[in-house]
């Protein structure tokens, strides 16, 4: 017997963390002072707020969250500590070879940086470094993958282990995959348990948190002026951490399109995981451009993930995440195309998080035009557990002004107006969007798309368009 979900505004890890330890700091009751205030209390905000602890102690950083930590993007994810690898040929057309492969081995070495925070702090994050496989459940999208592995060999770099379908149904129990590759470094964790170590931590350094805190206005004088409901905020820099939020913001408004992912998560299933031969096994997503992934958490439960939900009029991303983008029907649906063995497990949770993707697909980092004692952090396009790590050491060199790679990165980049204004924003990714879902299907009944489709599809992001007009 199934039981429908509770379709809810928050996720099922941020529910259980909070369940776990609710502790909630004060919302801004008065006008304060600060050195340094951080707007957003996700990874971007939380592992920014760390980092210029460590490397400036005596700084007075203030950090301020419009509901509790974690409650957006963060807390919403599927939970995949994926590096950059996957990503080296765009990273290497872009900023070059030598920067690409920094990039990269810097986002694997973020998860051993996660991995030693929760064991300083003797923390269970979830973590479980079991592999990560990308593959294909139909033969069009079989090699997705080559051209990044074609590309890391010519560097001597062997990061993914090929397999076939009948590798991955031993692996997993999944008969829907007819090819992929295993990333072995990559793994899954509980974001929402990682929220709330990485708060212990920043509260532990010295930082002053204020939830339930919004920014209502900023002024952009210096010193700057960020009015919440409660007080209002002076300090001589800030730090807009707000991931999809930042699309309200005037210079970054036509940076980034907001379309959500929807996720649900079973009750726990452990005996009938173990009876299928996935118990302890990787996780997966597929090749769909709106991709379809499937892990298993701490508890035992199968969580399902799919990209591609509603879109976000302008800043109106409350309005996106109202409601979802696919039915539980149609996620269960899915799910027992992937997981045939666990189509009937009981749902328990249910929920959409908002995806803040770039042209380019890949985050950006820098100074507000005009402003350049107000920095930004954002784009992550769905990737951000261990991307965020290596952000926050961009926005503490340029927070500091300090003469690094960090400061120079292929990833800090002024504001291009990469997208059109709203309304023709949100009506042209709608088209876009309904191409993307259209080619996915065709490619698995092994038909090509029409004209019209192919243009459409060709306009996604992710794209090359920002590495084409660089070579």
């Amino acid at each position: 017997m199934t039981t429908q979900p509770i379709w809810s505004g928050t996720s099922f890890w941020q529910q259980q963390a909070l369940a776990e330890d609710g502790a909630v700091s004060p919302s801004l009751s008065e006008d304060t002072r600060a050195d340094i205030c951080i707007v957003g209390g996700g990874f971007t905000g939380l592992w920014t707020a760390l980092r210029l602890k460590e490397q400036a102690p005596d700084l007075d950083i203030i950090l301020i969250e419009g509901k509790q930590c974690g409650a957006g993007g963060s807390g919403a994810n599927a939970g995949y500590a994926l590096p950059l690898w996957a990503s080296f040929p765009m990273l290497q057309a872009l900023y070059g070879p030598d920067e690409a492969l920094r990039l990269c081995r810097a986002s694997s070495a973020a998860l051993e940086e996660i991995d030693a925070l929760s064991n300083q702090h003797d923390a269970d994050i979830g973590l479980a470094r079991n592999g990560v496989i990308w593959g294909a459940t139909c033969s069009r999208q079989a090699g997705h993958w080559d051209e990044t592995v074609a590309a890391l060999e010519r560097y001597q770099i062997a990061h993914y282990e090929p397999l076939t379908g009948a590798d991955i149904q031993q692996r997993t129990g999944s008969p829907a995959y007819v090819a992929g590759v295993l990333e072995a470094s990559g793994a899954t964790l509980h974001p929402g348990r990682l929220v709330r170590l990485l708060r212990r931590a920043v509260l532990a350094a010295g930082v002053r948190i204020h939830e339930n805190t919004r920014m209502v206005d900023l002024d952009r004088a210096r010193p700057v002026s960020i009015r919440t409901p409660g007080g209002v905020i002076t300090a001589d820099r800030v730090v807009l951490a707000i991931y999809a939020w930042s699309a309200g913001v005037h210079e970054l408004s036509r940076e980034i399109a907001v379309i959500c992912s929807d996720a649900m998560v079973s009750v726990p299933q452990s005996d009938a995981i173990a009876a299928q031969g996935w118990q302890d096994g990787p996780a997966l997503f597929d090749s769909r451009t709106f991709t379809e992934g499937t892990r298993t958490t701490p508890d035992g439960r199968v969580l399902f993930n799919k990209a591609g939900g509603r879109m976000a009029l302008g800043g109106n991303i409350n309005g996106a995440l109202a409601r979802p983008g696919q039915t539980s029907q149609e996620l269960r649906a899915m799910l027992a195309s992937h997981m045939p063995g666990l189509a009937d497990a009981p749902i328990s949770h249910a929920w959409s998080g908002a995806v803040d993707r770039t042209r380019s697909g890949l985050p950006m980092f820098g100074r507000l035009p005009g402003s350049p004692h107000i920095l930004y952090g954002f784009g992550y396009s769905g990737r951000g557990i261990l991307t965020t790590v290596v952000g926050s050491r961009i926005l503490a060199a340029l927070t500091l002004e300090t003469d690094d790679a960090w400061a120079s990165s292929g990833f800090v980049q002024e504001p291009q107006r990469a997208y059109p204004p709203e309304p023709l924003r949100f009506v042209g990714g709608w088209a876009v969007r309904r191409a993307i879902a259209r080619k996915d299907a065709l490619d698995h009944e092994d038909r090509n798309t029409g004209p019209v489709t192919t243009a459409l599809y060709n306009l996604k992001p992710g794209r090359w368009n920002r590495a084409q007009k660089s070579s």
